[in-house]
């Protein structure tokens, strides 16, 4: 395998010679996680009739091993201290294939093998499993931001006393674009700042985002369109003020390469236009 490392828990399992956990082999990264979908058979044909193909959860397995006749034995106590039982997913990280990605995970197995004939030279091996409930992987967060749309100064009077035409302040479009050189549509965590009297619409291609009751001064809404939740201040629930809900995905990239785009549209209902109002924008690349 090429060269690849895999980050869990504050522990680093690497390909070569980079670091004391040596990585042989890793499954069920790369590939897709297995399908789910309901079978329903053809009444006297051949065959079954199409239906929706989801998928399952993605499973991770890694083999690999430790060689040091001086660290051996606080090697195994490392990876041990690293991989217990958690309730709560942590992310897995892999780097491979030119590409750094993560997934939630919680871990499965974790199984060191002491052989005889190899433990006495300061070798032995290991496994470990885990389960990704959401099969998606994603790279690193991006971020991009805008004010309200706002008119530009306009030309400055009079004309050329400065030897040129003076356009004023540049205006504002209150638009954002999001790309995703991913596989998958990847979902957008919105964060929309006020004073906005009256609330607020996010739309894209057609589709919209609105939101209908006032958010003061600072207050921040938060937007998941992954699980379609709507908070104020990362705690209480807004959604009933959300009534329109199309949640916006940034597409996936084309069979070529070329990253899917999503441009939004950021507005304020009843036309106010506090300075302070703003739309923030969060997404990653997102892949199968």
């Amino acid at each position: 395998m090429g060269p690849t490392s895999i980050l869990w828990g504050g522990l680093t399992l690497a390909t070569g010679q980079d670091g004391p956990y040596r990585l042989t082999s890793l499954e069920g990264w790369e590939e897709l996680p297995p399908a789910r979908y309901d079978k329903q058979s053809r009444t006297n044909a051949h065959g079954a009739h199409p239906s929706r193909v989801f998928s399952d959860e993605r499973l991770v397995i890694v083999e690999g091993f430790c060689w040091s006749a001086t660290e051996r034995d606080a090697l195994l106590a490392q990876l041990q201290a690293a991989t217990p039982f958690q309730d709560d997913e942590q992310p897995l990280t892999v780097t491979a294939a030119g590409r750094t990605l993560s997934a939630s995970a919680q871990l499965l197995q974790a199984r060191p093998m002491l052989l005889k004939g190899q433990w006495g030279i300061g070798r032995f091996g290991w496994l470990l499993q885990w389960r990704c409930p959401d099969p998606l992987r994603y790279g690193p967060p991006r971020t991009v931001a805008t004010p309200l749309p706002a008119p530009g100064g306009g030309l400055q009077y009079n004309l050329y006393k400065t030897g040129f035409l003076d356009y004023g302040q540049p205006g504002t479009l209150g638009r954002v674009t999001l790309t995703n050189a991913g596989t998958a549509p990847a979902p957008i965590l919105f964060g929309v700042r006020g004073g906005l009297e009256q609330g607020w619409e996010i739309s894209a291609a057609g589709d919209r985002l609105r939101y209908v009751a006032p958010v003061p001064s600072g207050q921040v809404i938060e937007v998941d369109t992954a699980v379609g939740t709507v908070m104020v201040e990362g705690t209480a629930s807004r959604r009933s003020s959300l009534v329109i809900s199309d949640w916006l995905y940034v597409p996936r990239a084309a069979p070529d390469g070329t990253p899917g785009e999503l441009t939004v549209q950021f507005t304020s209902l009843g036309g106010s236009r506090d300075p302070a109002a703003e739309l923030s924008a969060t997404s990653s690349d997102v892949y199968w």
